[in-house]
């Protein structure tokens, strides 16, 4: 099946995403784990990676169109109507991580400054541009989607 790309009202993801699937459809709202500091300690919070995006896998017919536009909080196709492209959907599938929220990768450094992934999502990352920032316990990776470049945040840790 293809994968195409909604754009939902702010802050209607995760509904959205529940009411396509008590519908029937296949929705996907790619999240993580991320670290956030308060009150001097990190603690863990979920945090959609698109917001205000959600995909969904579908074969296309005009009956999926209507059903899936008349949903609270969908505002549009984006890409007139056309799905994602191969390589696209496999991040995409990637992010998903089998519906789990993307925990923190742990990346060891070693006495000469090289960094290791150790686990997480990011060993299976094909890309080649990694921007580290350990001490905020985040990591950028570059992907494209829908044509676009886009930067993501994952979570990471130093061990």
């Amino acid at each position: 099946m293809k994968m195409y790309v909604l754009q939902v009202k702010s802050g209607y993801e995760i509904s959205v995403c529940n009411e396509l699937k008590k519908q029937g459809f296949d929705a996907v709202l790619p999240t993580i784990q991320e670290y956030v500091r308060r009150g001097g300690k990190w603690d863990l919070h979920e945090k959609i990676i698109f917001t205000q995006y959600l995909f969904i896998r579908l074969k296309p017919d005009e009956k999926n169109y209507y059903e899936i536009m008349k949903t609270d909080g969908v505002m549009r196709f984006l890409g007139c109507n056309q799905p994602l492209k191969y390589s696209e959907q496999k991040y995409i599938e990637w992010l998903e991580n089998g519906g789990k929220p993307i925990e923190p990768s742990k990346i060891y450094i070693t006495a000469s400054g090289d960094k290791m992934i150790m686990s997480g999502i990011l060993r299976k990352y094909s890309g080649s541009e990694i921007e580290y920032n350990l001490r905020q316990r985040k990591v950028g990776i570059f992907i494209e989607i829908a044509g676009k470049n886009h930067r993501i945040t994952l979570p990471a840790v130093r061990i």
